[in-house]
């Protein structure tokens, strides 16, 4: 009953205000928030996840993280654009069942520190992005990302890496 009343709140607050409040809302539903992640009011945190979201990460408006029996950790320093979503949940396929979508499952995600997510972004169970990659707006990321990357598309695919000795951004070969 508890959890209702907070959730109903959030739904109204203002939409980019009230970072505070927010934080400190969703820690009461039992997500472990660091006291300096700013969480837009229209953002919606769902399910039975261990959700942990590090120190200086924005969550953006009407952002979907949700998920069941599973973690996800976003990293220190993130940037989580508008209308992005993150999944955890998934079925395992049963072919023989009155449904394909078998039994409920959940896997893991892990985002690194300084990632950015672009708006209308999707990111799948299972899926590990590492440190300072970026998620192009409306990518549909369905497997790990590898540091100081870019991805883009749907299924994501890389489309430029980091190079640290020539300090530049190179097209990954096509």
């Amino acid at each position: 009953m508890l959890k209702h009343f907070f959730r109903s709140l959030l739904l109204l607050l203002p939409p980019l205000s009230f970072y505070k409040l927010n934080r400190y809302l969703f820690c009461k539903l039992g997500y472990q928030i660091h006291p300096k992640v700013r969480i837009s009011s229209k953002a919606r945190l769902l399910g039975n996840i261990n959700l942990e979201i590090g120190k200086d990460t924005f969550i953006g408006h009407y952002t979907l993280i949700i998920g069941g029996d599973s973690s996800i950790i976003i990293g220190e320093d993130c940037d989580v654009s508008s209308n992005v979503t993150i999944v955890s949940g998934t079925h395992k396929l049963d072919p023989e069942g009155r449904r394909i979508a078998g039994e409920g499952i959940g896997e893991d995600i892990v985002i690194g520190n300084g990632v950015w997510i672009g708006a209308c972004a999707t990111i799948l169970p299972g899926v590990n992005i590492g440190n300072k990659a970026v998620i192009a707006a409306g990518s549909i990321v369905t497997k790990n990302v590898t540091p100081y990357t870019i991805v883009a598309g749907n299924p994501a695919e890389p489309i430029k890496k980091y190079n640290k000795k020539t300090k530049e951004w190179e097209r990954c070969n096509e």
